[in-house]
């Protein structure tokens, strides 16, 4: 009666619960309930609930019917991870074999949670002094690209820094990921969207800034490397969010309205417009 019961609770929440994240900032932070992150095969979505005040269940819900195909309760609040404003998830490793839960940036400290996708048995813990985000995972899920905020959490256009954590060794390396070309310019501004390529190797992701042309964050994560793209915009800001980005070949198409506005290329990261 008590599995039914649990079940029942969770399909009714699945559907019905909204991704939630406070004001701006170079992260939506973590989400609760949809839409989840869905696995390569598209079969499977997995979802973070609350579990009375202080604890979170993790379900894997299967996409053809709904059903809960396993679930896992963790001591503690954490949520599946949100990449960009336009609900763009991450958290899940492209092999498979990781998925990435983590708590809120607090004052002093943030909490990471990794559970082996097929049978949501915690792998691993960890905690970093200070506001931490998620941003992104190697296709292996080895390494684990996170957004370190230099001011306080969700503040507007606050400047950040973009650091890797290796998984495997529970090592934090010591120098941020920056664009080798400009290392002294200070990254700032709000996620846009989200689109990965090469094979989940490159993680593409939109920007906008409050007073500036937004740019697009090249984020290779198997080589712990990034560039940043400036785009030729100029008053972009009421229509920004309807931009959306597809990796096509050897370029990186951004798109409004359906229409192709700016292309990218992939290798010199020459912006043709």
């Amino acid at each position: 009666m008590r599995r039914t019961l649990v079940l029942a609770t969770i399909l009714g929440a699945v559907w019905v619960a909204v991704a939630a994240a406070d004001g701006g900032g170079p992260s939506p932070g973590p989400t609760w309930g949809s839409p989840g992150v869905v696995d390569r095969a598209h079969s499977v979505r997995y979802v973070a609930l609350t579990a009375g005040s202080r604890n979170t269940m993790v379900a894997a819900v299967s996409t053809r019917d709904g059903n809960v195909v396993r679930w896992v309760y963790l001591r503690g609040s954490y949520g599946i991870p949100a990449v960009a404003w336009d609900w763009s998830m991450g958290g899940l490793a492209r092999n498979g074999r990781r998925l990435v839960l983590v708590s809120g940036p607090g004052a002093r400290w943030t909490r990471f949670v990794v559970v082996h996708p097929r049978t949501l048995r915690v792998r691993s813990q960890m905690k970093l002094r200070g506001a931490w985000a998620f941003d992104a995972l190697s296709p292996d899920g080895s390494v684990m690209y996170l957004i370190q905020y230099r001011g306080r959490p969700y503040a507007v256009n606050q400047s950040y820094a973009v650091r890797a954590y290796n998984l495997d060794t529970h090592r934090l390396y010591t120098r941020a990921i920056v664009d080798r070309r400009e290392p002294d310019e200070k990254m700032t501004g709000q996620p846009v969207t989200r689109v990965e390529g090469g094979a989940g190797v490159w993680a593409y992701t939109l920007y906008s800034r409050t007073g500036k042309r937004p740019f697009v964050h090249a984020l290779d994560t198997a080589h712990r490397r990034a560039f940043c793209v400036d785009l030729p915009w100029r008053n972009s800001a009421k229509w920004i969010n309807l931009v959306k980005m597809r990796v096509r070949g050897s370029e990186l198409l951004l798109r409004r309205n359906g229409k192709v506005i700016t292309r990218v290329d992939r290798k010199t990261f020459e912006v043709r417009s």
